[in-house]
């Protein structure tokens, strides 16, 4: 990561999510894959800095991988690795990469053993991956994603997905990350201008808001998450200042 990049990004590894399938455009199938790998990363101390949605276009699906490889560090995608004639992910991924798709033993050997005799050769070429890649794998299915450059390409049926996502990471070493989370009365309107002019101060300490309605009625979450302990405090103690000067300003007379 360049230090620019990293600067924006608050010193965190960058991820974007790339949601594979016109089943989820046309509302047929309603995407569970994106905020499940959001929080899992997060978690781990990544910023995902992108989710979209790309139609089952060849053009569409290089595109979107080829801006994401050059604007973050990983790259997930999920989507598009079966065996019909809409499955164009393992072949975008082989072009944006310049190898080609070649079939991989292992991942072969798996399928032949899952779909057993009854294999037709259109679920064979599933395995057929870009070349350098490697097997993504759980431990509940013997389903399979793939690895090669910054792509991690992972199956479109949440099950399969979260069952290889939870087993490719149980190893990754978290970064340094912290978070705090404030939650107020007031409405948002209140404390806009307060936290642009905090995070323009501070952008290394990301400051999300996020209006919820609980049983006693609205609230604003004000969520900060730093790389750095002591400066993920200072805008807390920041943000409760600008909290208490708003009830200060909104109180009723009299009250």
């Amino acid at each position: 990561m360049d230090e620019s990049k990293a600067a924006e990004s608050g010193g965190l590894r960058t991820a974007a999510i790339l949601i594979v399938g016109d089943e989820i455009l046309s509302g047929e199938v309603a995407d569970e894959n994106a905020a499940y790998i959001a929080r899992r990363l997060t978690a781990l101390g990544l910023r995902v800095e992108e989710i979209r949605v790309v139609p089952d276009r060849m053009a569409a699906i290089v595109a979107a991988l080829e801006e994401a490889r050059a604007g973050h560090d990983l790259v997930f995608v999920t989507g598009g690795i079966g065996p019909t004639h809409d499955d164009m992910t393992r072949q975008a991924v082989a072009e944006v990469l310049a190898v080609e798709c070649a079939r991989h033993p292992e991942a072969e050997s798996r399928l032949r053993t899952g779909y057993g005799q009854v294999i037709t050769e259109s679920e064979l070429t599933m395995a057929d991956l870009p070349r350098g890649s490697h097997l993504l794998l759980g431990t509940r299915t013997g389903a399979f994603g793939f690895g090669v450059g910054p792509y991690h390409v992972l199956p479109g049926i949440p099950a399969l997905l979260r069952d290889i996502l939870d087993h490719m990471t149980a190893e990754w070493e978290p970064a340094a990350y912290f978070r705090d989370e404030i939650v107020t009365r007031l409405r948002e309107g209140h404390l806009a201008d307060g936290l642009r002019a905090i995070q323009d101060a501070v952008p290394a300490v990301a400051i999300g808001s996020y209006p919820v309605k609980t049983a006693d009625g609205y609230r604003v979450r004000i969520v900060l998450r730093a790389r750095d302990e002591a400066s993920l405090a200072r805008v807390r103690d920041q943000v409760s200042a600008l909290i208490a000067a708003a009830e200060a300003g909104t109180a009723s007379p009299g009250a």
